[in-house]
């Protein structure tokens, strides 16, 4: 939708009257909002009638929509306006290993709310003080899995971690997102193309990086099979949320 349609007021047929609504795309879904525009989703839903979908009672103009109404085309009060809820946002990356990686992960989900979203965070879990080393580790898995499933939106920090390359674990949720549908950002304070971020490691003869490998040459902050599915933002966290803030609620 073009940025000009997607500001567009148009007129909905919602509880017996007619009012101003305009239309979003959210997650994959189509929404009819409710004014003001300020990022909660109030959006139109059939609270009883036909099935005749939601659209059929959106109108170009308020007179379109008041004649829908007195020649008795549609019933008035199939649709209400409904609170949905925020988005849920996964906060993967390394934060996770801080000494201070509660009180950071608190600070994050915070974060996360004026921008109209949920954070989840990998610490959200139950304690597992009563279990030895391997089952304590498979217990985290399946947990951090269960929050992925639950997220609408992976949000992943892909700055370098031990090396020069994202963390492992966040590249690996990053890839299970992708491939059950959420929708991912990731975010990197560095965003100049690899080949110029490891100059100081290539050979200017060979062309090879210290390591004797080719380094992938594509323009792309990260390899290929992060930069391609995901939206990459250039910064932190803060600068993440607003670009899912616009992407999301379109403002």
């Amino acid at each position: 939708m073009k940025e000009a349609e997607k500001d567009r007021e148009l007129y909905i047929v919602l509880a017996g009257v007619v009012t101003k609504c305009r239309e979003r795309t959210l997650g994959g879904r189509k929404y009819y909002l409710k004014p003001p525009y300020d990022g909660s989703i109030r959006a139109a839903y059939r609270e009883c009638g036909s099935g005749r979908d939601i659209v059929s009672y959106v109108f170009e103009s308020k007179d379109e929509a008041q004649r829908a109404i007195l020649d008795r085309g549609l019933e008035p009060y199939a649709l209400t306006w409904r609170q949905f809820p925020r988005p849920k946002v996964y906060l993967a990356g390394f934060h996770v290993f801080r000494p201070d990686a509660v009180e950071y992960g608190r600070a994050m989900r915070e974060a996360c709310g004026p921008y109209g979203f949920e954070g989840l965070f990998p610490l959200d879990k139950e304690s597992y003080d009563n279990l030895g080393k391997k089952d304590t580790a498979a217990m985290i898995f399946h947990a951090n899995e269960g929050l992925i499933r639950e997220a609408d939106i992976i949000m992943a920090d892909l700055n370098v971690f031990r090396g020069a390359e994202p963390d492992s674990g966040t590249v690996f949720e990053c890839g299970f997102g992708y491939a059950i549908g959420k929708k991912l950002y990731g975010y990197t304070s560095d965003g100049r193309p690899m080949k110029d971020r490891l100059a100081g490691s290539i050979d200017p003869g060979t062309g090879l990086c210290s390591d004797g490998m080719h380094v992938e040459d594509f323009g792309l902050p990260l390899n290929l099979m992060l930069s391609v599915p995901m939206t990459i933002v250039t910064g932190w966290l803060e600068q993440c949320l607003v670009r899912a803030r616009q992407d999301y609620y379109g403002n």
